[in-house]
């Protein structure tokens, strides 16, 4: 049992990391602007207020930071940079000045550059894409987790254990119609366009992860056997995409021959895999992802259940 800080614990994904670390037993203390409805000790506060940060993380174990502008509808570049960059900073130094020995760090897929048609993203260079892959940040959120990964592993080097995950889009419970509504007419959708948090995300393959996966993921990662100085990233993903077209037609529809398929088989064994390589979380992280949403797509024109 652990006494782990949850920062963003009131928000979409940390409601779903706090009741599955409270089911494994850990004491929880939640960090956010407003409190959750979790039966846990709350703390209210910003993350980029550094003296509120110092406060909350006094007596705990471990970190799981996942307070953050979520993408880049919900905040203009410089507030993105200040509440991502500056806010991670924050966390990190807290931890580090009270001796807590494990973060971990939210990321995102779109450290790679393959999310947002806005940032304006390049195409991945090869499929499955792997941590060996370049990093191709082009909009502020990106950009924002590029930066925030970076802080991790400096923190890392410095003697933290530290883990990044690069998570894809989290198909929330109330993200499901505007996943259903993009998949009615996915080239002219604009979202939100039927009352959901956000627009329907994931990139142009339509990537998602169900939240109580990535919440198993945090626990995972909280409970990753390291040592001292070590940095791990992991991305995540369900898996299957949400896209219309099988991974590789769709990849050479939008890019022709430009990415280079590396292990064919993968998708001919799984034509709607993901872009992303999910091997290092299985055999490192012991993540396996359990849900996809395919099934909210069952009937509708040119989708497979």
């Amino acid at each position: 049992m652990s006494r782990v800080l949850v920062t963003g614990a009131a928000g979409l994904l940390g409601r779903f990391v706090v009741d599955e670390l409270l089911q494994q037993g850990h004491v929880v203390r939640g960090f956010d602007r407003k409190a959750g409805d979790a039966d846990i000790q709350w703390q209210i506060g910003d993350v980029t207020d550094a003296d509120a940060v110092k406060a909350t993380v006094q007596g705990m174990d471990a970190v799981l930071h996942i307070a953050a502008i979520p993408n880049i509808w919900s905040g203009d570049g410089a507030t993105i940079m200040r509440v991502n960059v500056l806010g991670t900073h924050n966390v990190f130094n807290a931890a580090e000045e009270q001796g807590i020995p494990r973060v971990v760090f939210c990321s995102s897929d779109s450290v790679a550059g393959y999310t947002v048609r806005e940032g304006r993203m390049l195409p991945p260079r090869y499929a499955p894409l792997d941590l060996a892959h370049p990093l191709n940040a082009t909009d502020p959120y990106a950009v924002s987790k590029v930066l925030g990964e970076d802080l991790a592993r400096a923190y890392a080097l410095r003697g933290m254990s530290v883990v990044a995950l690069r998570t894809v889009f989290v198909a929330y419970p109330e993200m499901f119609a505007e996943i259903v509504e993009r998949a009615k007419d996915p080239d002219n959708y604009r979202g939100p366009a039927v009352g959901g948090p956000s627009s329907a995300g994931g990139g142009p393959l339509h990537h998602h992860i169900d939240a109580r996966d990535l919440a198993r993921a945090f626990r995972l990662a909280l409970e990753l056997p390291m040592q001292r100085g070590d940095f791990e990233r992991f991305y995540l993903s369900s898996n299957v995409t949400l896209s219309p077209e099988p991974t590789l037609e769709r990849l050479e529809r939008l890019h022709g021959d430009a990415v280079e398929v590396r292990d064919p088989e993968c998708y001919r064994q799984n034509p709607f895999a993901p872009l992303y390589d999910l091997t290092h979380a299985r055999k490192r992280l012991g993540f396996v992802p359990e849900y996809n949403h395919r099934h909210l797509l069952a009937g509708l024109p040119e989708f497979e259940s």
